[in-house]
């Protein structure tokens, strides 16, 4: 068995709470994590179940921060009350005296908090403890064990290994001594723009959708006519020759057609966006932005991060010559062949796609809590270095000035982050997706009102 668990983001909540000890539940031993340990039964009021939890927050509190993030937002858990083959319950205590139990193991080290979680079982109901110990910083100082218990004497230093805490090991004292050193030092970088404006143009989403719902129509006849086809062929068998072709029938169901068809269109539609920013991008001004190091120190992979309004697309500007990548129409219903629409020849596929495969370091873009973020490769830069990260096309239809962004930096060999704000202007640009879809296609403007 395995965790089944979403560890992408805190475990905040009583519901959340309950579905990681279930998970426990479901899981073997195997699968105790960087971020999640658990035991079975253990008393805080005795120094050997003092001792146990001390030790599993100081491994956690001990990892290094690029590797706590990578689940549950840096968070990790300790799970007391239960394993793989039952909940077995602990026993509850003050939160104070708790906390004092602990502090003789801990120290002054504070950044964790716990509670007992109800759970109801065959039994009756069962608290579980939870202590959640919260993600490691960079300039942390390393957390040692404050007290001798049988063979660990003070000063030892725990680390949370995959599946097991343990003492550090000398890789691990050098990395968490850098990680405390890295207090002293801040990123410093500053993001300028060279050139770059936000396109704004008549909302777009309308006409996809339009066009969209036209191709389905379209394709969907397809179902039809072939069952109209069917019938005429076997009323009329040994009349027509070519009737026999029949008697060997498209495979594929009608809803697995009309599957086809849809994933079809989606990527048409993904198509029809990227034909846009292409246009865009060549009558526009796709933004440009300098990434600089005024400093004295080498920075190891700085990322930067820009934060558009949600009202503003963005796209990795192509070149004005990259072919669109259309996808292939699915295979027309009942015959396998490959149908021309009056006025739409091109648009439903019938010329091969052009695949364009991104650099594998292009900027990764996405929607997040409002708002449209652009996540640059990460680059080094050496003290007093320039590099100009990579052109994005940004486009919008709300009308505006300008669009206030903010940009924010991280590196990964100091703490902290930079982080600013940057006003883009507004380029009002007389250019809609029909005009796209004429220039590439050469449609026209009858093209729907034409005869088969």
């Amino acid at each position: 068995m395995t965790l089944d668990f979403n560890a992408d983001e805190p475990v905040v909540g009583l519901a959340r709470q309950q579905e990681l000890i279930r998970a426990v539940l479901s899981a073997s031993s195997a699968d105790e994590t960087r971020w999640l340990e658990w035991k079975s039964q253990h008393d805080v009021l005795k120094a050997a179940g003092a001792f146990a939890v001390s030790k599993a927050i100081l491994g956690f509190a001990n990892r290094m921060p690029d590797v706590a993030e990578q689940w549950a937002g840096g968070h990790a858990y300790l799970l007391v009350g239960v394993d793989e083959d039952a909940i077995h319950g602990v026993p509850t205590h003050d939160v104070e005296k708790v906390d004092s139990w602990l502090r003789r193991y801990l120290g002054e080290f504070s950044r964790y908090q716990f509670t007992y979680v109800p759970m109801d079982t065959d039994e009756g109901k069962r608290h579980v403890m939870l202590v959640d110990v919260f993600p490691p910083q960079w300039g942390d100082p390393l957390h040692p064990l404050h007290k001798e218990y049988e063979s660990y004497r003070p000063g030892t230093v725990f680390h949370r290994y995959a599946g097991k805490t343990e003492p550090a090991r000398p890789a691990e004292i050098y990395a968490l001594t850098d990680r405390a050193r890295r207090a002293t030092k801040r990123v410093n970088v500053d993001v300028t723009m060279i050139t770059g404006t936000v396109a704004v143009l008549a909302p777009t989403e309308g006409e996809r959708r339009t066009i969209i719902d036209f191709l389905r129509e379209e394709m969907m006849r397809q179902v039809d006519a072939a069952n109209e086809k069917k019938k005429a062929a076997e009323s009329n068998l040994f009349k027509d020759f070519s009737a026999f072709r029949n008697l060997w029938p498209d495979p594929r169901t009608p809803e697995e057609f009309q599957q086809e068809v849809d994933e079809y269109l989606s990527e048409f539609d993904l198509a029809m966006q990227h034909a846009l920013a292409q246009a865009v991008s060549a009558a526009g001004t796709p933004l440009n932005l300098r990434l600089t190091n005024p400093g004295e120190d080498n920075l190891a992979q700085v990322e930067v991060v820009l934060s558009l309004p949600g009202t503003v697309s963005a796209h990795v500007t192509a070149d004005a010559e990259e072919e669109i990548d259309w996808p292939r129409q699915p295979t027309e219903y009942g015959e396998g062949t490959t149908p021309r629409y009056a006025g739409l020849p091109a648009v439903l596929g019938v010329r091969p796609p052009a695949y364009h495969l991104l650099a594998p370091q292009s900027p990764d873009i996405e929607q997040q809590d409002g708002r449209t973020l652009i996540r640059f490769a990460p680059v080094d830069l050496r003290p007093h270095e320039t590099v100009t990260l990579d052109p994005i096309t940004v486009y919008s239809s709300h009308e505006a000035d300008s669009f206030v962004s903010e940009w924010r930096a991280t590196a990964t060999n100091v703490s902290s982050k930079a982080q600013r704000s940057l006003t883009i202007p507004a380029q009002p640009l007389e250019l809609g997706l029909r005009d796209v879809l004429q220039a590439v296609y050469g449609i026209d403007d009858d093209a729907e009102g034409a005869d088969d």
